[in-house]
């Protein structure tokens, strides 16, 4: 029995539509491994060959999707940034957390992270952000998320009493992007790695996630179900 022209219209767009999703699937492990690898051992140290193999690509299948070792590592910041925002957003509009709970939540989303971060991607991160490696993708889409998450953030924080009323929106905005310039910065840099070992670097990003995170509070809370434990 002869298939309808209808039948073959049908067959061919199952076809690209299975090929599309395995590509996809497959862009995606290789982000995936590449993550992995780089928050490892770091981006300089990270072969291509290395990402591949383990990834069960040939090279050749890698730079298809990926021109580059920079535009790779470019795409994995990319992809941090955006999954970032959407993890710690979700946190956020939990309405059955309290304040208290959602920054805790938060500092430890943000300790996981550095945990697991070599030094040198750090540095390479912080490049990517600054758009050294050739686009300004990244810190647009850190600013695109920035306003609605810190928002949220300090909405919520200001309905629990943790926030003092003479503390603005604007002035708690700039003490957040005057942490992430610092931060950012050529000084701020060799501070965070100043003792060059990765003890030393996890330790100082754990004190400063407290510290950011416990200065949006203004003023110690009426309401104990909202205290902070000691």
């Amino acid at each position: 029995m002869k298939s309808s022209k209808h039948d073959d219209f049908n067959w061919g767009w199952e076809q690209m539509t299975t090929n599309r999703q395995r590509k996809q699937h497959q862009r995606a492990h290789i982000l995936q491994v590449a993550r992995t690898l780089f928050l490892q051992t770091g981006f300089k140290a990270t072969h291509v060959s290395e990402i591949a193999a383990q990834a069960d690509v040939s090279q050749v299948t890698l730079y298809k999707y990926f021109e580059s070792k920079l535009n790779l590592g470019h795409q994995v910041v990319l992809d941090l940034v955006t999954q970032g925002y959407a993890d710690f957003q979700a946190v956020v509009d939990d309405p059955h957390l309290s304040y208290r709970e959602i920054v805790k939540r938060l500092i430890q989303g943000s300790q996981q992270a550095t945990d697991q971060m070599h030094p040198d991607f750090y540095h390479f991160i912080v490049a990517d952000m600054q758009g050294r490696n050739g686009t300004d993708e990244t810190m647009h889409a850190y600013q695109t998320g920035k306003h609605r998450f810190w928002t949220a953030v300090i909405q919520r924080g200001r309905q629990a009493g943790m926030i003092a009323p003479g503390l603005s929106d604007e002035a708690l905005m700039l003490y957040l992007d005057m942490f992430v310039h610092y931060i950012s910065s050529p000084t701020g840099q060799a501070q965070m790695t100043t003792a060059g070992d990765d003890a030393h670097f996890q330790a100082l990003t754990a004190q400063l996630d407290h510290l950011f995170f416990y200065g949006f509070i203004g003023e110690p809370p009426t309401d104990q179900k909202e205290g902070f434990e000691k």
